[in-house]
């Protein structure tokens, strides 16, 4: 597990500079939240209201950075949170942590971020999340690495998909994307397999960064500038 004893994000490494990053271990969360918000969690179990509560400070950290102060962030109908106007932001929390990125739409168009817990996903589910080409490229590993980067490309789905709904409100399945992954740089590129708006086109590829951490996988990405798309 992680905790929020630390200096800086070890996330932020995987976003420019004008992302703001947060993050926590649930459990170790000291603070109330706003009534607007306690009213989402009023019924929820215990380690529901752990992770609820946790992202929603580490928002607050984060927004205060851009002096943004005594904003509660509602829930919108689709489950994803309502950031103040001007802000875009994602976050993410698994077992033992939370973590939260955002940033200025002047500055940044979207931005995804997710953490999964390395091995929880069961090779029964594989083939659900993986496009055939990418269930090929995860055979041909070590069997001792294979969880890993399951989970990699896993994250990099949630990862892009945040990114994505930001502009384009569309939900996806885990096969529209397909994921390319370059270990030797931490690099990974989305490609999108169904069409949506100018950023998100069909076929247009969006890079992220990733890293595994004490058992962690954390991916990262942003949209706006010219250095995280390849139309190849």
């Amino acid at each position: 597990m992680l905790t929020e004893k630390c200096d800086h994000t070890i996330i932020a490494c995987l976003f420019p500079d004008q992302v703001i990053t947060e993050e926590a271990n649930p459990v170790f969360s000291e603070g109330t939240l706003y009534p607007q918000e306690e009213a989402f969690i009023c019924n929820a179990v215990p380690k529901r209201k752990q992770e609820f509560i946790a992202g929603r400070l580490c928002a607050r950290r984060a927004l205060a950075q851009v002096a943004i102060r005594n904003f509660p962030i509602l829930m919108a109908t689709d489950r994803s949170p309502i950031w103040p106007p001007g802000i875009i932001g994602s976050i993410s929390h698994t077992e033992g942590y939370c973590g939260v990125a955002l940033a200025r739409k002047t500055e940044i168009e979207s931005v995804g971020f997710d953490a999964e817990c390395v091995g929880r996903l069961e090779r029964d589910y594989w083939k659900a999340i993986c496009t055939k080409q990418e269930l090929s490229w995860i055979h041909s590993l070590p069997l001792d690495v294979q969880q890993e980067y399951i989970a990699l490309i896993f994250s990099a789905k949630e990862c892009f998909y945040k990114c994505q709904y930001t502009t384009s409100k569309r939900w996806v399945n885990f096969h529209d994307i397909t994921i390319s992954v370059n270990p030797n740089i931490g690099e990974f590129e989305a490609r999108y397999m169904a069409d949506t708006d100018l950023f998100f086109a069909k076929g247009t590829c969006h890079k992220g960064k990733f890293f595994f951490h004490r058992g962690y996988i954390f991916t990262g990405m942003t949209v706006g500038d010219s250095n995280n798309r390849s139309d190849i």
